[in-house]
């Protein structure tokens, strides 16, 4: 449970580096390849000590899960599929939701959150729904928040068969990575 617990503070710690001045800061010490090679190199291991961390703890049930929440997560994993690829891509829907990739991870952890009631799971969740909310405000309060320009059609369709794929591969291969198989 410590390695999981030291990656998730390092993990949200490098990533609550950009929503704050200490980004700029860091910048001009070390310059930009430098800044991105050391937040890089930071996710990366606070995700491998997540990872790692998670993979050794033994289940420790904090409450049920509910009963629907399963059923939840899976109808609203496509949504938040579409979300989280629509941030690195150009498409009209960064023009309804300025920041995607935020809400995505707020509708992924928050479901997780429901259908698994263990404290490992808990500990993951409920970091990432924490940061997502907290970023998103960060963003709004920084005045970093932009809106983006229309797109071809032809963006959106991409992304909507990008997500779709991506969905089903993590569909069938979520056993695998999580220990926990949905066929």
């Amino acid at each position: 449970m410590t390695l999981l617990i030291i990656g998730t503070v390092i993990f949200f710690a490098i990533h609550l580096v950009p929503s704050l001045p200490l980004k700029q800061t860091i910048i001009t010490a070390v310059g930009p390849q430098k800044y991105k090679l050391i937040f890089s190199a930071c996710s990366l291991s606070g995700l491998g000590f997540i990872i790692y961390g998670f993979s050794l703890t033994s289940l420790q049930p904090l409450w049920a899960p509910l009963p629907w929440a399963r059923s939840l997560v899976i109808y609203t994993m496509p949504v938040a599929v579409v979300m989280l690829i629509a941030a690195d891509m150009p498409n009209n829907l960064k023009r309804l939701l300025r920041h995607p990739m935020l809400f995505g991870l707020i509708l992924w952890s928050g479901t997780h959150l429901l259908a698994n009631g263990d404290l490992a799971s808990t500990i993951i969740f409920l970091s990432f729904l924490a940061f997502s909310v907290l970023d998103l405000f960060l963003i709004e309060q920084g005045g970093r928040a932009t809106v983006a320009e229309p797109v071809s059609i032809k963006w959106d369709i991409a992304l909507l068969i990008i997500a779709i794929a991506v969905y089903f591969l993590l569909f069938y291969f979520h056993g695998s990575f999580t220990g926990m198989p949905l066929r």
